[in-house]
């Protein structure tokens, strides 16, 4: 595989993989590319009337309560007027859905605790905040720690 750059005074920025067919390396490919694009930037979130700009990947998780998203950090709370299926589709593939009212940031993640019941606890590095996951989803969370730490 190369890798070529044409520059196209004119013309407007794409990134085009050319390919003789779809493999796994080219689906990593993309992912890669996906996930550098929507990781960049600063998402707009607020305490009160100030409006706070957090880097993305400082994130630990997102959840609903009482009808309002909450934007978890190691240092605070932030809310945001995005609702999650929106916030869902543009963070990195790292952030996922861990029940109907929350998404995680795999990448943070230090420890699972599964209850009996297939639902379970998530912890964070760096810091006493948790979350709760839903046995539905434990097998993408999984699946996904595996594919991100692996």
């Amino acid at each position: 595989m190369r890798v070529r750059t044409e520059i196209d005074p004119n013309g407007e920025e794409e990134i085009v993989i050319r390919c003789k067919s779809r493999t796994e390396k080219i689906i990593q490919t993309e992912e890669l590319i996906e996930n550098a694009m929507k990781s960049r930037g600063d998402l707009p979130l607020y305490i009160a009337n100030t409006e706070y700009y957090i880097d993305k990947n400082d994130i630990l998780f997102f959840e609903t309560t009482d009808g309002k998203v909450y934007a978890h950090t190691r240092n605070g709370m932030y809310a945001s007027h995005y609702r999650l299926f929106e916030i869902e589709e543009m963070m990195p593939s790292y952030f996922i859905r861990i029940s109907k009212s929350a998404i995680a940031n795999v990448k943070l993640i230090t420890s699972l605790r599964k209850e009996l019941t297939g639902n379970g606890e998530i912890e964070f590095k760096s810091c006493d905040k948790k979350v709760y996951f839903s046995r539905a989803y434990y097998k993408l969370l999984r699946d996904k720690i595996e594919e991100i730490r692996l």
